[in-house]
C-alpha cells in the first residue's frame, strides 16, 4: 500500500505541475527514502537512454517492493473477502 501511495502521490504533483515525461524519474527518484533510495543508486544505471522511462522505473520498483507473489496473495485475499451486514469494499 505504501508504494502505490507513493506512485500516487508523485503522479498528482507531476500532473499539478506540468513534468515532462522525460523529467519524471529524475524528480521522483529524488523523493526515494531509505530502502528504495539505496535501490535506486545501484539500479539507475541500469535504466539509461530509452529504458529510462516513467512506465519502466515502476515497473522495475514494483518487481522489487511488491513482488508478484504478494500481488497474488492480496488479490486471492481481497477475491475471498466476505462482506457481512451493509459493510462496502472502496
Amino acid at each position: 500500500m505504501e508504494l502505490e501511495e507513493w506512485i500516487s502521490g508523485m503522479e498528482k504533483i507531476f500532473a499539478v505541475i506540468e513534468v515532462p515525461k522525460e523529467k519524471k524519474v529524475n524528480i521522483g527518484t529524488f523523493y526515494l527514502t531509505r530502502e528504495a533510495d539505496m535501490w535506486w543508486r545501484t539500479m539507475k544505471d541500469r535504466l539509461i537512454g530509452p529504458e529510462r522511462t516513467w512506465s519502466k522505473f515502476l515497473e522495475e520498483l514494483r518487481a522489487k517492493f511488491y513482488p508478484i507473489t504478494m500481488q497474488r496473495q492480496k488479490e486471492k485475499e481481497l477475491s475471498e473477502l466476505k462482506i457481512t451486514g451493509n459493510m462496502t469494499i472502496v
